[in-house]
């Protein structure tokens, strides 16, 4: 086979970089909706289902595409189930642990106030309303899925340290968003306990996760 015949016909090997680009684009939605709330003068209300919703049913249509095994975006759908998945149970334990930390050190912080504050932002009803907690909830894990993505998008082997850096990562932009948007001050030992090591623990979950048991380990 000639040169000119190689190049025109790649081989299904992987996804092309504009489409892992793309797809963390998408994913990163949730996250960008809050920075954009709280330092722009876009509301929450509006991003939630204008913007994050459409975007995680283009993922989910990657998704389903992919099952057609249409070779890169096959792969790219596998990563992002891979990541979905181990990002919701890294969630999961992140939201286990953060009351543990704080009953064993007897400190004093809800840290599940920004999931109802989350609530009552997209559907402009009181904190403790049900539908502002369910939504608020809904948001809340779909945050950590579409990060999860991201992470699986990028390193699909995932890794334990990779996985740390990331989580904390977020953790740092989370530190520049969260005390404007609940009102905390960063010296609340509390808040900092279980923001630090919360998103640590959930991006070690999420990187040893993808790493022993990820489609492409």
């Amino acid at each position: 086979m000639s040169r000119g015949a190689g190049s025109r016909h790649r081989a299904p090997g992987g996804p092309h970089g504009i489409e892992v680009a793309f797809g963390v684009l998408l994913a990163s939605t949730s996250g960008a909706a809050i920075m954009a709330h709280t330092f722009g003068p876009v509301p929450l209300r509006y991003l939630a289902p204008f913007v994050v919703m459409p975007s995680a049913g283009v993922l989910m249509g990657a998704v389903l595409l992919g099952r057609r095994n249409y070779a890169g975006l096959h792969l790219i759908a596998g990563r992002l189930m891979q990541g979905a998945l181990w990002g919701l149970i890294a969630t999961a334990v992140y939201d286990l642990v953060r009351p543990l930390l704080l009953l064993a050190l007897q400190l004093e912080f809800d840290p599940f106030r920004a999931i109802r504050v989350f609530g009552s932002l997209i559907t402009n009803r009181p904190e403790r309303d049900g539908i502002a907690q369910a939504a608020g909830w809904s948001y809340h894990f779909w945050n950590g899925i579409s990060f999860g993505m991201m992470y699986a998008l990028v390193r699909p082997r995932g890794g334990v340290w990779t996985g740390l850096v990331w989580g904390l990562t977020l953790e740092g932009l989370m530190m520049a968003t969260y005390p404007s948007f609940l009102r905390l001050r960063l010296d609340n030992p509390g808040f900092l306990v279980t923001s630090i090591a919360g998103h640590g623990l959930w991006g070690l979950v999420l990187g040893y996760g993808l790493q022993r048991w990820g489609h492409e380990r």
